[in-house]
């Protein structure tokens, strides 16, 4: 099942959650992923795998020593996740009360963008490649 040989991402984010029950629920509602492993079957959730229709997200419960370590209104993580339409699914989001940071944006490295918080603070962008932009356009080189 988790083996990259047979298609499973090769990276894929984990993120800790105090209600990881409300969280994978809202996530699913939100977003549009797919719950597609809970861990236990039943009783409060210790971990779950989303499909986001292209990677899976990994949800567990905060607590141990892989706590988030953010103080509050910092953002020590960031999730990106490739979707098809920016604007349907922005307009999805934030209907649904993802907390718009910043809305959907072309930006000059050829992607169209927004940034969304959920429920728990973790920072959500939503993104689609529009065009190639060579990196020296953009400010950027490649090294």
């Amino acid at each position: 099942m988790y083996d990259p040989a047979r298609g499973f991402p090769q990276v894929v984010v984990e993120l800790a959650y105090a209600d990881p029950d409300r969280a994978v629920d809202w996530l699913v509602r939100v977003f549009g992923f797919r719950l597609a492993l809970r861990h236990p079957e039943s009783g409060p959730l210790q971990h779950a795998d989303l499909d986001t229709g292209g990677g899976v997200v990994m949800v567990r419960r905060t607590g141990g020593r892989h706590s988030p370590a953010c103080a509050a209104g910092h953002t020590c993580k960031q999730v990106i996740v490739w979707v098809p339409d920016v604007d349907r699914h922005f307009a999805r989001a934030s209907a649904a009360g993802a907390v718009v940071e910043q809305p959907p944006t072309d930006k000059p490295w050829g992607l169209r963008q927004y940034l969304v918080r959920d429920l728990e603070g973790h920072l959500w962008e939503f993104t689609r490649h529009l065009r190639d932009v060579p990196p020296g356009e953009w400010g950027a080189v490649v090294l």
